[in-house]
């Protein structure tokens, strides 16, 4: 294993435990720069990994995409913070909008590194129907106005676990393929949590402790993919 993966990879795990420890619900200064610091690191894995195989556009797509996925943990924090309550709607759109983008740039750079195929949209259609039928029966969630556009939402979401299956199909490395996919259902998880903790009708308790959960499952995820990075992208 390359050294600088190595390094990276240790950096990136250590820093997401901390934030995730000291996460205090991220309502305070220090749990944002953890935060922002943490997303910074799985940021340095991917970009390493380019580095490492040379420098491509697929990879750069991917760098680009957690490069945008950082600017969303960074703005997604500060509803959370009580002198920020104020500006919550607006800070939430536009970090939604960064993780809106990241999906596209990841969508994309897997596009042109495995090809794609016609099924990929009915298993996303099917990934979409669970997220969004799951959390309203199982989660009872209210998603008020947003209700109509969700199952849009939920479907988007699903596209990038339905094309990381290609990875198998294209012949690409097996461990790269692995890690791709676990890390975007990972991904996938953490959002359906996030719903719950923005939609459910949870006690402050329980919202913590999802937290803990939406994170965990979230970095590990983001941590996945950027190692990924590793063995899929082409040597150059």
């Amino acid at each position: 294993m390359d050294t600088l993966f190595l390094i990276s990879l240790i950096i990136a795990c250590v820093m997401a435990i901390v934030f995730i420890i000291f996460s205090n619900g991220q309502k305070n200064l220090l749990s944002l720069s953890l935060k922002c610091i943490a997303s910074f690191c799985f940021v340095f894995l991917a970009l390493s990994n380019c580095y490492t195989n040379g420098l491509t556009v697929e990879g750069m797509l991917f760098v680009m995409g957690f490069v945008s996925s950082c600017f969303g943990d960074a703005i997604l924090g500060l509803p959370d913070m009580p002198e920020m309550k104020e500006k919550a709607t607006q800070l939430t759109l536009v970090g939604g909008l960064c993780f809106a983008v990241a999906h596209i740039l990841y969508i994309t750079a897997m596009i042109m590194l495995f090809g794609f195929a016609w099924w990929v949209i009915l298993i996303a259609i099917a990934l979409g129907l669970v997220f969004f039928f799951g959390n309203k029966i199982v989660g009872k969630l209210d998603y008020g106005k947003l209700n109509a556009g969700m199952p849009f939402y939920a479907i988007f979401v699903s596209f990038v676990v339905a094309e990381s299956i290609m990875s198998f199909v294209s012949g690409a490395d097996i461990t790269g393929s692995l890690l791709i996919l676990i890390g975007f259902i990972m991904f996938w998880i953490s959002d359906i949590i996030l719903m719950n903790i923005y939609f459910g009708n949870k006690t402050e308790d329980k919202k913590r402790i999802l937290y803990y959960f939406n994170l965990g499952s979230y970095y590990a995820g983001q941590i996945l993919i950027a190692s990924s990075l590793f063995y899929l992208l082409p040597i150059i």
